[in-house]
């Protein structure tokens, strides 16, 4: 008796943060294999950093995503600390996990209420379920501005300015790249505060870290 295998195929799925594919295959009216992948294609944003300054750096990663800046923002921002030799705890450590939070919740209320909620009640988009579930919608707004507004707060918090900054590694970075490089008559210098290259998102966090 022969045995029906059918195979079910997406290469591109719409409403996953990336891009997303779907493999299917039923044996016998059985699933025999799922498999669900989420990719990212490259974004050579590691070339684009070459021969900047490294406060840019943190500016540069969050147009990775318009979505979640924060995570790729931090992770340059830890990069940077973990190569001068700065730690970071007490209130500064808080006040980050403040502006993750903040992110999670802006990022979260998006993906559930605008992406996955159309597709639970059987509607297109989110245009057509404003019109058919305005208040759940208007909740969801809501919800999202909450996280919208507590993230520049806890990032000016952080730094008296709007977004994260690498707490007092710029005299660090100098010292660790002078160690670094001991045959270099200067180390680079941090312009902060001086380069008319750097926007106010790039400057250092100096003030704010007395540890």
């Amino acid at each position: 008796m022969t045995v029906e295998t059918r195979t079910i195929k997406v290469d591109m799925l719409a409403r996953v943060e990336g891009e997303g594919a779907l493999y299917v295959r039923f044996r016998g009216g059985h699933v025999e294999d799922v498999r669900l992948t989420i990719f990212e294609p490259p974004r050579f944003f590691e070339a684009l950093l070459r021969g900047r300054e490294p406060t840019e750096a943190p500016d540069i990663t969050a147009r990775i995503c318009g979505i979640c800046p924060v995570a790729y923002q931090m992770s340059a921002v830890h990069a940077l600390e973990h190569a001068a030799g700065v730690a970071i705890d007490g209130q500064i450590r808080a006040l980050r996990r403040l502006l993750y939070c903040g992110e999670w919740i802006e990022s979260h209320v998006l993906h559930i209420y605008m992406l996955h909620a159309p597709d639970f009640l059987g509607l297109p988009d989110a245009v057509e379920l404003a019109r058919t579930h305005g208040d759940v919608v208007r909740q969801g707004l809501r919800m999202k501005k909450a996280g919208i507004r507590s993230t520049p707060a806890s990032a000016a918090s952080i730094a008296r300015r709007r977004g994260p900054g690498c707490a007092r590694w710029c005299r660090n970075w100098n010292g660790a790249a002078t160690r670094r490089s001991p045959r270099s008559n200067s180390s680079p210098r941090c312009r902060c505060r001086t380069s008319s290259r750097t926007t106010n998102s790039s400057r250092c966090a100096t003030p704010m870290n007395t540890r």
